[in-house]
């Protein structure tokens, strides 16, 4: 497991969007957050504010809580 919360929420995002099959631009067209930050998020380079956060979790159909339990 990785240490750092932004590496392990990174791990996360990553392991939800390929469970649906979905690529880095779809889930970019999606949420309307750019690629490059969407990648920046998934090796852990970006700490996204609550914004983003929520942007994704409901991408992913669940809660922001839902999305950071576990990491």
């Amino acid at each position: 497991m990785a240490s750092d919360i932004c590496e392990r929420l990174g791990l996360k995002v990553r392991r939800l969007r390929k469970a649906r099959g979905w690529t880095q631009t779809y889930l970019s067209v999606h949420t309307g957050l750019s690629r490059s930050f969407i990648s920046d998020v998934e090796l852990g380079n970006k700490e996204p504010c609550l914004r983003s956060l929520e942007i994704l979790a409901i991408s992913f159909d669940m809660t922001t809580a839902q999305l950071l339990r576990g990491v």
